[in-house]
């Protein structure tokens, strides 16, 4: 009961500490929040175009688009030479009709396909390759693109796998920068800390003649770095989450002219926690190294 006593008005004067100065305190924890909302903003980015990467066709495969004026026996014809190629694993045709369906029910085109006389869309198949080795795929869509009543051919696949490379990448310069940041808000809160260990040395060091030990000392200023940090973690992914909600305001007000949905998708409630946990983590570190820095030198001093 004693131990939990002792943190317990540690904790009070944490807070009372903080209270007392509300400006200052309001400063420094809206600094700290800056520079922790920016790893949070930079993740939630990599989270959104982690989902646009994931839901598309990662499948290596290759679309071969049929001219507009191709006959049924140019599809069957064609259709037969894709499935004899030794580079095609899979053959789907897809009419025009049907490609022109799906454009209308999964875009907002709708308007705009009804307004034209007719179908402009071609036959097209969908060729479900056994590499994605670039030069073989460029020997294999030449052959393609040569077939009579070929339009065109094209793998698309090749752009989602560059997206997840991309993502890939982002995600080991966020970890960079999200390290350099947690170094720099401990130094932060340290610095802080160290300034109102030396602003009340007179205290401290009456307070060690008459018994108190180092814990003693350093109990408060941990409880200070740690709310500290702690609230700059609240503050952080609060203003993450607003500047997310008016992105995703702003991009649902976009896309449907480029008929395409692209969302915000914001960190978990886990996440947020552990952005938080880790911010006052932080806290606490900077507090410990800069209180037992300055209790180091006292000693010294004598």
């Amino acid at each position: 009961m004693t131990w939990l006593r002792l943190h317990r008005h540690a904790l009070a004067g944490a807070l009372r500490r903080l209270a007392a100065q509300p400006l200052a305190s309001a400063f420094s924890i809206l600094v700290l929040a800056v520079a922790i909302s920016l790893p949070v903003l930079a993740a939630v980015a990599l989270r959104s175009a982690g989902t646009v990467a994931a839901s598309l066709e990662t499948d290596p495969h290759v679309n071969v688009f049929l001219a507009l004026d191709a006959t049924d026996e140019d599809v069957r014809r064609i259709g037969e030479a894709l499935k004899s190629s030794p580079e095609a694993v899979a053959v789907k045709f897809i009419p025009r009709a049907q490609a022109l369906e799906e454009l209308r029910s999964t875009t907002h085109l709708a308007e705009i396909l009804d307004s034209l006389n007719g179908n402009p869309l071609p036959h097209a198949f969908t060729v479900r390759v056994r590499t994605t080795d670039i030069a073989k795929l460029n020997e294999t869509r030449e052959a393609w693109s040569k077939l009579p009543k070929v339009d065109q051919v094209a793998a698309d696949f090749e752009w989602s796998e560059r997206l997840g490379q991309w993502v890939r990448f982002g995600n080991t310069v966020l970890a960079t920068i999200a390290l350099v940041l947690a170094c720099a808000v401990a130094f932060i809160v340290g610095h802080l800390i160290r300034l109102q260990v030396v602003s009340q040395r007179e205290e401290i060091e009456v307070s060690q003649l008459v018994g108190a030990t180092a814990s003693d000392v350093r109990r408060p200023f941990l409880y200070h770095g740690l709310t500290q940090g702690a609230l700059a973690g609240l503050v952080a992914v609060g203003a993450a989450a607003a500047v997310a909600a008016w992105l995703g305001t702003q991009l649902r007000a976009l896309t449907p002219s480029y008929a395409a949905e692209w969302n915000i998708v914001f960190l978990s409630p886990g996440a947020c926690l552990a952005v938080v946990g880790i911010a006052g983590a932080l806290g606490l570190a900077g507090a410990w190294w800069a209180v037992g820095r300055e209790l180091r030198r006292f000693a010294a001093a004598r």
